[in-house]
């Protein structure tokens, strides 16, 4: 699913993304990137527009600026926090460094598009279901757990549950 976000929200997420990057300079530690095609901003801004997108489709409140971790949640959609995670390919892996990195109950899968307003949300699991199905690779610094786009949920299934959970009549119904 192709979501393009709105000049406010790029705009904003750009802000985050600067903010983020600066306060961890400001504290005398160089934010963490283990990639040389991107900078840390960069990487934190398209981190921040994938947020957004998945923020807007889900209609949950939109990410927000956190001084020291967000501890693994990017979004709440009522009681469920999510965690969002943004491939650099349109239909790259969802990965973990490892289980302890998974805090949400649920992860979306954004990936990147030619287009950096426009971000394919590629699906959601639940830890569970990516204890059970995660395999191991190496990305050149070590192992990671990783799940194909392909093997992810589609959105439409959390959303229907979501909903549901959302609007379930009550006991005096």
């Amino acid at each position: 699913m192709l979501i393009a976000i709105s000049k406010q929200d790029a705009h904003t997420a750009e802000i985050l993304g600067r903010d983020t990057t600066k306060i961890c300079e400001m504290q005398g530690f160089p934010p963490r990137l283990e990639n040389d095609k991107q900078s840390r901003v960069d990487a934190n801004i398209a981190g921040f527009k994938a947020e957004f997108a998945v923020a807007r489709l889900l209609n949950v409140d939109p990410p927000t600026f956190n001084v020291l971790s967000d501890g693994g949640i990017d979004l709440w959609f009522y009681d469920y926090p999510i965690d969002v995670k943004l491939s650099g390919k349109e239909y790259g892996p969802l990965i973990f460094d490892s289980m302890d990195k998974f805090q949400a109950m649920i992860a979306v899968l954004v990936g990147a598009t030619k287009d950096p307003n426009v971000m394919r949300v590629n699906g959601w699991v639940n830890k569970g279901h990516f204890a059970d199905r995660a395999v191991e690779h190496d990305y050149g610094y070590g192992m990671r757990l990783k799940m194909e786009a392909d093997e992810m949920f589609p959105m439409e299934v959390l959303w229907r549950r979501m909903s549901e959970h959302r609007f379930k009549p009550t006991e005096e119904a």
